[in-house]
């Protein structure tokens, strides 16, 4: 034990020793699992017991050592490492890991070098954000499953794929390490799966950001007090999660979060999966064995035959327990009655397309300056529609968006351009922005605001009454009065009936101070500025938004126009405007409450 203690490197320790450690501090030793998650050790560090600074120490890992990930919790990571005679098993703080193999080192291998035509740029040239304090992620991966004869599944080989996969997603997504917790196979179990929902609970505050993942099998059974069909998670240990039982688990984060994510990789169609495994004639290319369902055989022979079946969704038992669609966003890989298919090679068919799109491939197909989950989910779909092309037993299983389809879950980007060259690593381009200054054409400016209103926090209540809602030119001014239900900063942006103007009213150089208390009513304009209307006849569009913390609008770009900024509206500087009034420049919570209204000018 002094031997022990003094912290020997694992890769010098002779076999004996390690059998005799392990019968006095309970190493657990299990064979290396095939495509493990790849990791190394940023520093030497200890391996620990238990997830505890003050864990009896199982051994030191020596600075670069190759490690497997199992189980990310509450800034812990559980790891193994091979050692004579097995694998030994620990904790050590997540910090002190590179996660990069695990996310990004597998990307090469998978990535088929198709990148999305017309996909050229990402937020304001920023290649990878930084990770935030707010961002929070649970990602379950069940690939293994505990045998039952009475109920076999079968394996899924590409989890451990998907388990990268969703790693890279979290970290697009801005989590920290610190903030992820992932359960795999059989960590993720049913009581494992709810007690970690219940600590990221706990750990999620107002304003936060959540995005939850699963990639395994799914079944279903027919209740009859649910009239139909219900939709299951199959955990590591068999036992079921019903859609309604995770909505309510998930509830609670949902009440305090400003955006939940949600997907699913999994699917509850056990009879067509049954009738889609390999066997019979040989689909075209001969891909049909590379593809395995992820679907558990149902319980009820009526429930494998779903598409005459009324069946209970995430999305259905989500809003049956009052979580307000504009704050909850959930991207299932297929629809009730289709298969989500597995590749050992690549994992999830669903999981590697979103992958892929969320770092680069996704396009801004309205030009709005942003990418929307609507936007990410077409991506993801027309991959998985290219994966599975000339398939002639198999058909590719169609998305199912639900929820908050406008949420802009990463980054803001430029417009589509021309198409891109190919490459053989996922890659997000930077493209510089436009110098044209004109609107883009057929991108109205109306709905630039309304993509910025759709990523409001439904909790944060914004009211908004004019004066008066028409205008007579030249002779009417702008007055309203706006009502917050948590304190904050008021910010006004108008789009100008103009349909060439995006304009911020609110604070300028003659009003800067915006802040505004909870229940407190603001009269604007204030006394020291008017806005009067000056045609041309038509509609402005107005957002008043009032966020958590204050937004750093000097690098909005645009020229005055008298006391007030006048962005650019061409492609850069909607982008611009949407990334610098949608994110907080600190840590702080990029949370905000807004309201939308139509000011007609005649």
């Amino acid at each position: 034990m002094n031997k022990f203690k003094a912290g020997r490197p694992l890769a010098a320790w002779a076999g004996p020793l390690v059998l005799a450690v392990a019968a006095t501090v309970f190493l657990a030793l299990a064979p290396l699992p095939a495509a493990a998650q790849p990791v190394t050790a940023l520093q030497a560090t200890l391996l620990r017991a238990e997830r505890s600074a003050s864990a009896e120490p199982r051994g030191q890992l020596a600075t670069g050592q190759a490690l497997e990930l199992l189980q990310l919790s509450g800034g812990w990571a559980q790891v193994q490492v091979m050692v004579p005679g097995g694998a030994l098993r620990g904790w050590v703080r997540a910090g002190a890991l590179d996660m990069a193999g695990a996310e990004a080192a597998a990307s090469s291998r998978i990535d088929t070098g198709r990148l999305a035509a017309h996909n050229t740029a990402v937020p304001l040239g920023v290649r990878a954000l930084p990770p935030r304090a707010t961002r929070h992620a649970l990602i379950v991966g069940v690939g293994q499953y505990l045998a039952d004869p009475a109920r076999p599944v079968p394996a899924l080989a590409g989890v451990p794929h998907d388990m990268r996969s969703a790693l890279a997603m979290a970290r697009q997504l801005q989590v920290p390490t610190d903030n992820i917790t992932l359960l795999r196979d059989g960590a993720a179990t049913r009581d494992n799966v709810q007690q970690a929902l219940a600590e990221l609970a706990t750990r999620v505050q107002p304003g936060d950001r959540v995005f939850v993942y699963w990639s395994g099998h799914g079944s279903r059974y027919f209740d009859p007090a649910e009239g139909g069909c219900v939709e299951t998670l199959v955990p590591h240990d068999l036992k079921d999660i019903s859609n309604r039982q995770f909505a309510q688990w998930l509830q609670p984060v949902a009440g305090k979060a400003e955006k939940l994510m949600v997907v699913y990789d999994a699917c509850h169609s056990g009879g067509v999966g049954a009738a889609s495994k390999p066997g019979g004639a040989t689909p075209s290319r001969g891909l049909a064995a590379t593809w395995a369902p992820k679907s558990a055989t149902a319980s009820e022979a009526a429930c494998n035959q779903p598409s005459n079946m009324r069946t209970r969704s995430f999305d259905s038992a989500a809003r049956g327990l009052g979580l307000d669609g504009q704050d909850v966003v959930h991207l299932s890989s297929s629809r009730p009655d289709e298969v989500s298919f597995d590749n050992a090679a690549t994992g999830g068919l669903a999981t590697h397309a979103l992958r892929q799109c969320l770092l680069g491939e996704a396009k801004d197909l309205d030009g709005s300056g942003a990418i929307s989950m609507d936007e990410l989910a077409a991506c993801a779909q027309a991959r998985i529609d290219s994966a599975m092309a000339g398939q002639t037993q198999l058909l590719p299983h169609h998305l199912v968006l639900t929820g908050n389809r406008g949420f802009v879950p990463a980054w803001f980007a430029a417009p589509a351009g021309p198409p891109a060259p190919s490459v053989t690593a996922p890659a997000v381009v930077a493209a510089p922005v436009p110098a044209a200054s004109a609107v883009a054409p057929g991108v109205p400016l109306r709905q630039v605001l309304a993509q910025l209103h759709d990523q409001r926090d439904s909790k944060r209540k914004v009211v908004v009454v004019p004066t008066r809602d028409r205008l007579r030119i030249g002779r009417d001014a702008l007055d309203f009065a706006v009502t917050a239900s948590q304190a904050g900063h008021v910010y006004v942006v108008m789009a100008g009936s103009d349909q060439q103007s995006l304009v911020l009213l609110f604070p300028n150089a003659l009003d800067a101070d915006n802040r505004i208390a909870a229940g407190q009513t603001l009269l604007l304009p204030r006394e020291g500025w008017r806005v009067t209307a000056g045609g041309p006849a038509g509609d402005n569009t107005l957002l008043v938004m009032v966020t958590d913390g204050p937004r750093d609008l000097s690098a909005l770009g645009g020229q005055p126009a008298g006391p007030f900024a006048k962005a650019l509206t061409d492609a850069g500087g909607r982008a611009r405007l949407q990334w610098l009034l949608g994110q907080h420049p600190g840590s702080g919570s990029d949370a905000f409450g807004s309201a939308l209204l139509k000011i007609e000018e005649f």
